[in-house]
């Protein structure tokens, strides 16, 4: 008989136009002047093709005001670890390892160029996943027009290369161009809204995983688990812990540190975090005493034995698992609203909507609403 999976845990993650620039030749002040140049920034064997690149393919764009120059250094002063662009594309700050460069299509505005210098060049800055974009965002913010920029890696048919020119016989190989990121972007508290949206994106990856899971799966409640669900239970739980954990190197701002760095005391998103963190690390606990349990004693063969192991084990119940008010108030606004059911036998009919979590009416992005507490 196929029924629908109840879970009573109270948790189960977790690319804006432009103007149309006029190609133009001509260089601001302070850029290379000779057809061939001798900086060191950049591949020797790529001097010739810098030299075509820049008489040929360089966009011009009015330079920045001192206020913009201004306004976009305080704000790359410390970078959101997280952000969305206009048409969803989500980005995660680049810390740590092999950072890639690409070549912009204009003169990078906020670059302070030495000679020889080409000046079109910028390092990666945010790793994003879409369906859309190669994934890269090179560069700092920039703030021009009344509005933020950033530069966004091109895909191989954006890029137009003459003969002999070819994109991968180049020691860098990757192109960006700017996109319009939006005025609104860093108005309030940005970094709090931001790593708000990550948590709860990852809390959200976590429903999802579940969901799907279970959608199709025939569970008969009047058999105990066996070991091979324990191990599914196990796979899935963490599976949440990693997206928990990236979330708060997010919430870290990518410095080294556990969940008890979070200050949880005084800061609403810290508790939601926290509360995620350790539920999940408590329920895991559980998980794998039982699993070990079955290894080595066996199966249980009825829910009676399940009941007398857990009255064995009372300190892996659920009753004990850690958790935070907060928490436990995120995941309840996330909750389909229903009539309130407890134990009793009721109608099937009354039961919440297990496709709730992939519906229109999903609740999103409410624990930014929490930033100013």
């Amino acid at each position: 008989m196929k029924k629908i999976l109840i879970l009573f845990i109270f948790i189960s993650f977790c690319g804006g136009n432009s103007e149309k620039p006029v190609e133009s030749t001509s260089l601001d002040e302070g850029s290379a002047a000779s057809s061939t140049s001798t900086s060191t920034t950049i591949q020797e064997n790529d001097t010739p093709f810098n030299t075509y690149w820049r008489d040929n393919k360089l966009k011009s764009y009015p330079q920045l005001t001192e206020e913009e120059i201004q306004i976009s250094n305080t704000i790359n002063k410390d970078k959101i670890s997280y952000l969305i662009l206009p048409d969803g594309t989500e980005c995660t700050k680049k810390v740590g390892g092999t950072l890639a460069t690409a070549r912009l299509d204009e003169v990078n505005p906020l670059e302070v160029r030495k000679d020889g210098e080409w000046g079109f060049l910028a390092s990666q800055s945010y790793s994003c996943s879409d369906e859309i974009r190669p994934g890269t965002l090179f560069g700092d913010f920039f703030y021009q027009d009344g509005t933020w920029w950033i530069f966004v890696e091109q895909s191989e048919e954006e890029i137009a290369l003459e003969e002999p020119w070819v994109r991968m016989d180049l020691n860098v190989w990757k192109f960006a161009s700017r996109t319009n990121i939006g005025s609104e972007l860093f108005e309030g508290n940005y970094n709090c809204r931001a790593d708000a949206d990550y948590i709860e994106k990852a809390y959200e990856k976590v429903e999802l995983d579940n969901y799907y899971f279970y959608r199709d799966k025939e569970i008969d409640y009047l058999i105990p688990n066996t070991l091979e669900e324990h191990e599914e239970s196990i796979a899935l739980l963490k599976k949440a812990k990693k997206y928990y954990l990236s979330a708060l190197a997010v919430r870290l701002g990518y410095n080294f540190g556990d969940v008890e760095d979070l200050d949880p005391d005084n800061s609403y998103i810290d508790a939601v975090l926290y509360g995620l963190i350790v539920n999940t690390e408590d329920n895991l606990a559980s998980k794998y005493a039982m699993r070990d349990s079955i290894i080595e004693n066996g199966p249980f063969e009825t829910n009676a034995d399940v009941t007398a192991w857990w009255e064995s084990n009372s300190e892996y119940s659920a009753v004990n698992w850690r958790k935070t008010d907060e928490a436990v108030e995120f995941d309840q606004g996330k909750v389909e609203p229903f009539e309130g059911v407890g134990n009793h036998i009721i109608n099937p009919d009354d039961l919440p909507n297990p496709d709730w979590v992939v519906s229109d009416e999903y609740p999103r992005n409410i624990l930014r609403s929490k930033c100013n507490s």
